[in-house]
This record gives structure tokens, C-alpha cells and sequence, in this order.
């Protein structure tokens, strides 16, 4: 028999997050998941800075560099890939606000 502290049912992005923080704290995990696609696969974990007030971006910012500091550590199989957001501005007061 496995004997763990918490189950975690679904190992997609917020799943493995989930049991990665558990187990960093000492817990023992059981990860279970059907390997199908899942919610992670329909919204592509897509991670983005949202900037429509300073908490959600501070949060924001916060999310998307840990995420950058653990990729180094994933097999390429997590198909992680970085890319870019295309800010365009139409008057000199947006693109302001887009250089801050």
C-alpha cells in the first residue's frame, strides 16, 4: 500500500503545481492522471502578464518568472516555449504605458 499525506487528482499546470509544493514541503504525494488531455491542453497554459491593475500584475510578473526559473528543469517533453507579446500603440499616451 502507498501512503501519502495528499492526493492529487490531474497532473496538469496547476496539478503538478500542486504536488511539486506539497512535496517541497515535505509531504508525500501520490500525482494521479489518466495521461488524456485535459484542461492544461485546452487553454495551452498559456502564461501571461496581465496588467489591468498593479496587484494583478505584480502577481502576474511574480507567476511567470518562477515558471521561468523551473523550465530549465523540464524535460522537453512539457513542450514548454517561451514567446514574445506584441504590444502595439496608437497614440503617444499608449505607448507610454506600454514602455512602463
Amino acid at each position: 500500500m502507498i501512503e501519502s499525506d495528499a492526493i492529487v487528482i490531474g497532473a496538469g499546470i496547476i496539478g503538478a503545481a500542486c504536488a511539486w509544493q506539497l512535496a517541497a514541503r515535505g509531504q508525500r504525494v501520490t500525482l494521479v492522471d489518466d495521461g488524456n488531455a485535459g484542461a492544461t491542453a485546452a487553454g495551452m497554459g498559456h502564461l501571461v502578464c496581465m496588467d489591468d491593475d498593479p496587484a494583478e500584475l505584480a502577481l502576474s510578473a511574480w507567476s511567470l518568472a518562477s515558471w521561468r526559473k523551473l523550465t530549465p528543469r523540464m524535460p522537453e517533453s512539457c513542450a514548454w516555449r517561451g514567446c514574445g507579446t506584441l504590444w502595439l500603440a496608437e497614440t503617444p499616451q499608449e505607448l507610454a504605458l506600454a514602455e512602463e
